[in-house]
């Protein structure tokens, strides 16, 4: 589970990095605020919400998988990491699927819809590197 644990953590911290640099870059261009600190602190906020639900998403299929639980921990690392990198990309290409079946589902259960909105994404991306994992398994296996 150590293995699990490292790669979501990894899986977070990158997913996470393009949305903040994003958001300092544009408070860094924009007009001064009356309340800069707070705008940023909102930005945050959402960004850590959507990077926990997708984090999330993306640990259910890597903690299912045995092949993915026997990589070396640094491999599953760099992997979650690289597809954390991605994720920003992967939820705009993703929502683009599956919009259609989420849009009702705001106007009634909202807050359903806000977590397979940001979690489907990450489940994805998990998906991902458990196809990696199995495909090029790398040549230092955890015994």
């Amino acid at each position: 589970m150590k293995t699990v644990a490292l790669a979501a953590f990894a899986f977070a911290v990158f997913s996470t990095i393009p949305g903040i640099l994003l958001s300092l870059t544009l408070f860094s261009q924009s007009a001064p605020r009356a309340d800069a600190l707070g705008d940023f602190l909102v930005a945050a906020y959402l960004a850590g919400t959507s990077t926990l639900l997708s984090t999330v998403g993306f640990a259910i299929p890597t903690a299912l998988s045995g092949s993915w639980r026997r990589l070396r921990v640094s491999r599953a690392v760099i992997i979650a990491g690289a597809l954390g990198l991605i994720g920003p990309v992967a939820t705009l290409l993703v929502t683009a699927v599956d919009a259609a079946l989420l849009i009702p589902l705001f106007k009634s259960v909202l807050w359903l819809a806000m977590a397979l909105f940001h979690g489907i994404p990450g489940l994805v991306l998990g998906i991902v590197g458990v196809l990696i994992a199995r495909v090029w398994p790398g040549a230092g296996r955890r015994v």
